[in-house]
């Protein structure tokens, strides 16, 4: 989204968008059945449990078509453990035993991948490493501090965290790397189901718009990256966000496709930690109506 904003697809198809940081998905999740939003970027995972609840909630267009939350640990203790990246992922996630590893709450999609993750590895999550609560924006200076071994979060923290020398690369999800997850339905754009059929000009324009920026993204990064840094981040060095948006390029959705197949896939991942979505349909949550509008 912001990078359609940036770079004014949004305007071209003749919409005025404002941009709101709730600061985070249960707030953007608050915001979007409260109706103070009309629509939300919030992951499929979050859709599919508020589905489950009840809560009337339609994915109507994809953002990452790949589980982008990658994994770094700092370097000191990857060489006290003797962790590298060229290592096979299940060998690295042995390796992790005793470590204090951030997560952003319970239950939430940075618990569930070091959950998956650290179960490739052989270990039990519960009893093997420490699960701590930090806040997101807080993650990359808890990890400068020693205050936790390693987290996960999309980027551009972990980047950062590894182009200051600080952290490895632990876990790399968003390059496909990850058995089991790969091609995962990671991020959705979404809608309340009245919102959407009162307005289905209005989605299909923002859906349009949606699309030439993932289409930028993945064609010229660069470019991106510097609508990026002219319109949100002009505090940020200019190379660390070419750099970021270059190495996340694959995780947008180009093509923009809402399958049943990766309808499937989350909930056989959602499936791992929670019965509660059971029974959960690809036409509950999911309304791909706009999809090459």
């Amino acid at each position: 989204m912001l990078v359609a904003t940036a770079a004014g697809f949004m305007k071209d198809t003749g919409l005025d968008v404002s941009l709101i940081d709730t600061g985070s998905g249960t707030n953007s999740m608050a915001a979007i059945l409260g109706g103070s939003v009309d629509v939300a970027g919030l992951v499929m995972s979050d859709v599919i449990l508020a589905v489950a609840k009840g809560q009337k909630i339609n994915a109507f267009a994809p953002l990452m078509s790949q589980y982008a939350s990658d994994a770094v640990i700092s370097r000191k203790t990857a060489e006290k453990i003797g962790l590298a990246a060229d290592m096979p992922l299940k060998e690295r996630m042995a390796r992790m035993k005793g470590l204090t590893l951030a997560i952003s709450g319970r239950g939430r999609g940075t618990d569930k991948i070091w959950r998956y993750l650290l179960s490739l590895g052989g270990l039990d999550p519960e009893k093997d490493v420490s699960l701590t609560v930090v806040k997101l924006d807080k993650m990359y200076l808890a990890l400068r501090s020693g205050q936790i071994d390693g987290f996960n979060t999309t980027a551009p923290a972990n980047n950062q965290a590894v182009e200051d020398g600080l952290a490895v690369w632990a876990a790399r999800p968003s390059h496909g790397e990850v058995p089991g997850i790969e091609n995962f339905l990671y991020t959705v754009l979404c809608g309340r189901p009245d919102f959407l059929d009162r307005n289905p000009d209005v989605i299909a324009s923002l859906v349009r718009g949606m699309t030439k920026a993932s289409e930028l993204i993945r064609n010229d990064p660069d470019a991106a990256g510097q609508f990026l840094h002219n319109r949100y981040f002009q505090q940020t060095g200019l190379e660390l966000i070419k750099h970021t948006v270059s190495d996340q390029r694959m995780t947008v959705s180009v093509p923009p496709t809402l399958s049943e197949q990766q309808f499937a896939h989350n909930m056989e991942f959602e499936l791992r930690f929670s019965d509660a979505v059971r029974g959960v349909t690809y036409q509950q949550a999911i309304n791909p109506r706009w999809l090459g509008a």
